[in-house]
């Protein structure tokens, strides 16, 4: 990782912001350890107060997110305390940053966790950025929006009619996050299907659809 004086020395050098931002773009891994923060809380400590840090270079994170652009469809059935839900949304944060056109889908069970737990997630990860590397963002409820790269975000709660409503928004890409506690969880996953080649699901370990899915028990 990029040491604390060696940012301050890149702030005041156009030259090296140039190319910290093509390798950046070049390198998403590199990209998330040196220049994205999260606030990580430790649910399992009494009176944990949460802290504001760069990414962690771990190892099952950076093999996470290296899946992320080398498979197109990825489940991740997990246990809490991962930073699995922080990482995918630094995921579709890269892809609205530094590319172009995307309309992304991000979905859970109710639109109030879509817009706290999701989007402004990557709404905290954008504006926290070093300034001459942080996109420009219009944050609205549960929505993003890239003017620099024509691309933007949108939360949507699982639910009755929640498929209808990802196939008329015809995303670029989708992410499921605990997808085994959408009641609705096989329509709105096939409703990805349907109109993305770019799903990504994530759960804690839960029953109903989301288990069947996993361990390969879906009833056509």
């Amino acid at each position: 990782m990029i040491g604390i004086d060696n940012l301050v020395e890149i702030d005041g050098n156009s030259r090296f912001q140039e190319e910290e931002r093509a390798r950046c773009f070049d390198e998403p891994w590199y990209w998330l350890v040196n220049y994205v923060y999260s606030i990580r809380k430790d649910e399992f400590v009494v009176d944990s107060k949460p802290e504001v840090s760069r990414f962690p270079p771990l190892a099952h994170l950076r093999l996470v997110f290296h899946r992320c652009f080398t498979e197109t469809k990825l489940v991740i059935d997990k246990s809490r305390q991962m930073v699995m839900t922080w990482l995918l949304m630094a995921y579709y944060l890269y892809r609205c940053q530094f590319g172009e056109f995307e309309e992304i889908i991000v979905q859970t069970k109710k639109e109030i966790d879509a817009d706290l737990n999701l989007i402004k997630k990557a709404e905290f990860m954008a504006n926290s950025q070093r300034t001459w590397l942080r996109p420009v963002v219009k944050g609205a409820y549960c929505k993003l929006v890239f003017p620099g790269t024509h691309s933007s975000m949108r939360g949507l709660a699982g639910g009755t009619g929640a498929g209808d409503q990802i196939r008329s928004a015809n995303p670029s890409r989708g992410f499921i996050d605990e997808g085994g506690f959408m009641d609705d969880f096989e329509e709105c996953r096939t409703a990805f299907l349907a109109c993305c080649t770019d799903l990504k699901i994530v759960s804690t370990a839960n029953g109903g659809q989301f288990s069947a899915f996993i361990h390969d028990r879906i009833v056509a």
